[in-house]
């Protein structure tokens, strides 16, 4: 499991303090991110040296709680299913180890004309199921 911790800023919010609905995923999105790099690549060197980039073809999100400016979360990344071209991950936010939000994504990996293609067998090596 994959852990990333980010803090609520007042950007990221209304102007009650709370975490406006849309930004829990640009948070998982970065833990994405941030996963991809920890797993040691990018994804500038994914798109540059295999033609290969992810894309969301299917999110389920639940929203359990709302976060709040300064809050501290933690985005829990894990991979539920990998196949040649796609894998399903469950990422779940937490503040104070408490779960305010879940989801499960569907990523796809295409070529640059949008077609699918294979996960590149030196990326599909490190992840984890």
């Amino acid at each position: 499991m994959h852990k990333f911790k980010t803090k609520i800023y007042y950007e990221d919010t209304d102007s009650g303090g709370v975490v406006y609905y849309a930004n829990y995923l640009k948070f998982i999105e970065r833990a994405r991110t941030n996963l991809i790099q920890d797993l040691g690549f990018s994804l500038q060197s994914l798109s540059k040296e295999y033609d290969s980039h992810f894309v969301v073809k299917n999110i389920r999100c639940n929203y359990i709680q709302s976060a709040k400016l300064e809050d501290e979360l933690s985005i829990e990344t894990q991979f539920l299913e990998i196949k040649k071209a796609s894998f399903e991950l469950e990422q779940n936010i937490y503040r104070d180890n408490k779960l305010i939000f879940e989801s499960k994504v569907l990523m796809v990996n295409i070529n640059s004309q949008g077609k699918p293609l294979k996960i590149p067998n030196s990326l599909l090596s490190v992840f984890n199921v």
